[in-house]
């Protein structure tokens, strides 16, 4: 099952490590010259956009990946014992885990 905080996490791991040097890089080589005093500006302007911007927007994915995958139909096709049709059915997943062997019957066929 999906862990929306585990996932929020990894994602803003993922941001803060490849977001704040691409911009400090960034700031770097747009200035004319380079000086001590434009370092530290690139090192804190970095440092607070990830502040700034890594956890919101990591939560806003993490969010939008659970809502997704929540939402997801599955379909497939069924074959009956007896018929020579089949059925095209949307698989709603059991609502608790299965347990001890059993599949549920989710697609209400007897």
């Amino acid at each position: 099952m999906l862990k929306v905080d585990d996932l929020k996490k990894q994602i803003k791991s993922a941001f803060s490590e490849y977001i704040p040097l691409a911009l400090e890089t960034c700031f770097k080589n747009s200035s004319p010259i380079r000086s001590e005093i434009s370092d530290r500006m690139a090192e804190n302007f970095a440092k607070q956009f990830d502040e700034m911007v890594s956890d919101p927007l990591a939560e806003s994915l993490a969010n939008a990946i659970d809502y997704y995958i929540r939402n997801a139909d599955i379909t497939g096709f069924i074959i009956t014992n007896g018929s020579s049709t089949t059925h095209t059915v949307t698989i709603n997943p059991p609502p608790t885990p299965i347990t001890g062997g059993k599949i549920p019957n989710t697609l209400g066929i007897n």
